[in-house]
């Protein structure tokens, strides 16, 4: 296993615990160039007793974090006024402090840490107060979720792991389930944060790449249209692949319930050139190809499909020389290997629209077998069916098409549209499987996998939250799915480090495939959170199987559908008791125990 660290910071003061989980709705700019240091602003939920911020990634360093302060309307139209006349002021250079204006309720006007000290603000900070204060509330688009905010600064080391990992904030309430965050090679370009529509804009940003790639960062809001102005070489062939749904893979209050983005690419004329709306395969994250008949500026323009927008709409444009991939999902969040990259040679590809591909299939001994097809899983847009035939051109001996799923698991489900059959041959020898698209589509990246086994009883095990804020003397409860496979209907036990107790066994009993657990944590309380693995095991045929279980944070999309999401690790907290008292020292008599060596975390950088 790799070398789990944290790069973790903590507050110094102290905030009031509250019973509900932390959560983090995006964190902005959605990743991070190696060797360097930036500043971003995570937005949340439930984050006042906020004690630091988690990184899986050891290459990366926590330097200073942030409480914004929420921020309620002001009480009295002067006082408003009085704010954005500061603002302005500042903007223009003039940072002190103008006259308050006559009001008969200034004793009413609300206080906040921030307004009475606007000229001490740096940009960040005094962008959130703008955007707070300048753009018009709409409560239809007003969400609770993602109120309130810190701002964490992070140093990412030279040798940093480039790739895909995750982040967490934590504090005395709990840890947040995970998200996604990219450390890169290429150099990255964010949008600007905020800046009032009644000032002079900016404009797009100006990105040269004649010679070399870029990440382009953004935050679509409310009816926004974000452009970045690029320098582009002719007859230099460009991709640009986006990645905006897989940061936030499944909103539980929008209809469609994600971030459904759109790029295109116009001449210096405003003549559209190139456009897309997915990446031409079945990822709702466009991918666009563009290969400049000359040299020149081109504006880059992304939204999304129906023109929405909120502080979650968070997206990274990987813009480079294209290198004939389609690009890959985030890892931090795949289930699966998504991508035929790197993967075994295929079985067979569906070449063109309406073919029939065949595979010889060798049974040597009669049995029960299972004939599985993987397709979407790595990345192919094939959505197959899988025909099974004696002989070529003989009658069919069964078909399969789609998986009725009880368990959604991915940012983006596919496992659905592979086949798997089980099929009893009473006799050895050949036999031919066939394999079509079920749309009738086709072409060279319709490739596919077939796997012939022998059917066997098995399980699989997948928890409903990868966070494990286990406070002494508090029950953490989590739940456990069970994925049962070749009739295996027996009992299914779960298992805890030495520093997790339940409240009593946990099994899952045949018949049953869920069940929630009662946690507490035991051994010595620390202010810090490591990852830990879990483990279930089961009695099949008289031997005893074990299987890692899969740590997965449970999401509901657009008010109804419920789907798992995947988590590199478990993370477990061993958080104190806000309160002293009794309770507190029986449970730090009962902690005396050592807990594994394996299982203690880093030691936690102290931010003052």
């Amino acid at each position: 296993m790799k070398r789990l660290l944290a790069a973790t910071a903590l507050i110094a003061a102290g905030f009031t615990a509250f019973a509900a989980d932390p959560y983090a709705g995006y964190i902005y700019p959605a990743g991070i160039q190696a060797g360097t240091t930036n500043r971003f602003v995570i937005g949340g939920q439930n984050m006042w007793s906020l004690q630091g911020v988690h990184f899986g990634n050891p290459g990366l360093r926590v330097l200073k974090v942030e409480k914004v302060p929420g921020f309620q309307p002001p009480t009295t139209g002067p006082q408003r006024t009085h704010l954005k006349n500061w603002l302005d002021g500042i903007a223009a250079g003039r940072p002190e402090e103008p006259p308050k204006p006559a009001d008969p309720h200034m004793d009413e006007w609300r206080s906040n840490i921030w307004w009475r000290a606007l000229n001490t603000l740096d940009a960040g900070q005094l962008a959130i107060v703008e955007r707070d204060l300048f753009t018009p509330k709409n409560s239809l688009q007003d969400n609770p979720s993602l109120r309130q905010m810190v701002l964490v600064t992070v140093a990412a080391e030279t040798n940093a792991e480039p790739g895909w990992c995750s982040f967490s904030i934590w504090g005395k309430n709990g840890i947040s389930a995970p998200r996604p965050f990219e450390v890169s090679v290429l150099p990255r370009v964010a949008e600007p944060l905020y800046v009032p529509p009644h000032r002079p804009q900016p404009g797009p940003r100006r990105v040269d790449l004649r010679v070399g790639g870029t990440v382009l960062d953004g935050q679509v809001l409310p009816g926004a249209t974000d452009s970045f102005l690029l320098k582009l070489a002719a007859g230099k062939r460009y991709a640009f692949k986006v990645t905006a749904r897989e940061l936030q893979p499944y909103i539980g209050d929008a209809v469609p319930g994600f971030f459904n983005a759109v790029i295109s690419l116009k001449d210096d004329r405003g003549k559209v050139v190139a456009s897309a709306d997915d990446d031409t395969r079945f990822r709702p994250d466009p991918v666009l190809v563009f290969t400049p008949a000359s040299e020149g500026e081109y504006l880059l323009e992304i939204h999304d499909v129906l023109y929405r927008g909120r502080a979650d709409f968070v997206y990274a444009v990987a813009v480079d020389a294209d290198d004939g991939r389609l690009p890959r999902p985030c890892p931090a969040s795949s289930p699966y290997p998504e991508d035929a990259a790197g993967a075994a040679a295929p079985d067979g590809v569906v070449g063109r629209p309406g073919a029939v591909a065949v595979k010889k299939v060798t049974i040597e001994e009669p049995g029960s077998y299972v004939l599985e097809v993987t397709a979407r899983r790595r990345g192919s847009p094939l959505d197959a069916v899988l025909t099974l035939r004696k002989e070529s051109g003989g009658i069919a001996l069964a078909q399969w098409d789609d998986v009725t799923n009880t368990v959604f698991t991915g940012t983006i489900p596919q496992g659905e549209c592979d086949p798997v059959g089980v099929y009893d041959f009473r006799e050895p020898g050949d036999y031919i499987a066939e394999v079509t698209d079920r749309t009738g589509h086709g072409g060279e990246a319709y490739v596919w996998w077939l796997d012939v086994r022998r059917s066997k009883p098995d399980f699989e095990v997948r928890s409903l939250r990868s966070t494990l804020p286990l406070r002494g003397g508090a029950a953490q409860k989590v739940g456990f799915v069970v994925v049962r496979k070749g009739g295996f209907a027996g009992d299914v036990a779960i298992e805890f480090p030495e520093n997790i107790r339940p409240r009593s066994a946990v099994v899952v009993t045949s018949g049953v495939d869920t069940v929630t657990a009662e946690l507490f944590f035991k051994g010595k309380r620390r202010e810090e959170i490591h990852p830990v693995n879990l483990f279930a095991h089961a009695t099949i045929d008289g031997r005893l199987v074990r299987r890692q279980v899969v740590p997965c944070d449970e999401y509901e999309q657009a008010f109804a559908w419920r789907h798992l999401v995947p988590a590199r690790s478990f993370l477990l907290s061993g958080i104190p008791e806000a309160s002293g008292g009794k309770g507190k020292r029986q449970n730090d008599k009962k902690g005396k125990g050592k807990a594994r060596k394996a299982d203690k975390p880093p030691k936690a950088a102290r931010v003052n």
